[in-house]
């Protein structure tokens, strides 16, 4: 192996290791608990708008469900008002469908009658 390759190597290895320290190295203390009192700050207003959040979702579902509810009651009390006037409203028809089944009925009786007479 060359040794001018060796050298050129380990010097690059170096350099960077040293930049790597440099750069990774810890803060001091008073950095560090700087940095700790700026992130705790942002995070005590992340938690009061998460916490304000939480209560307009809460305050949503609420109204939401309160109208839910007095939809539903107003939708069956609907469909219970129509289901009654159609009934009312069938009435007739259901005499007269009944009127015709006996008819059909006696209609029948009739020809069977009639047939039993031809056949004997």
């Amino acid at each position: 192996m060359n040794k001018k390759s060796l050298f050129l190597g380990a010097l690059i290895g170096a350099a960077t290791g040293a930049v790597t320290s440099i750069l990774l190295a810890p803060k001091s203390g008073k950095e560090f608990r700087q940095d700790i009192i700026e992130k705790s700050g942002e995070a005590s207003v992340i938690l009061k708008e998460l916490a304000y959040n939480a209560n307009e979702l809460m305050q949503s579902v609420q109204v939401l469900s309160s109208e839910g509810s007095t939809l539903i009651k107003d939708v069956s009390s609907d469909i219970m008002e129509s289901v009654s006037k159609w009934n009312e409203e069938m009435e007739p028809e259901k005499k007269r469908l009944k009127d015709e089944i006996k008819d059909m009925q006696r209609t029948i009786s009739d020809l069977e009658k009639t047939l039993k007479k031809d056949n004997k």
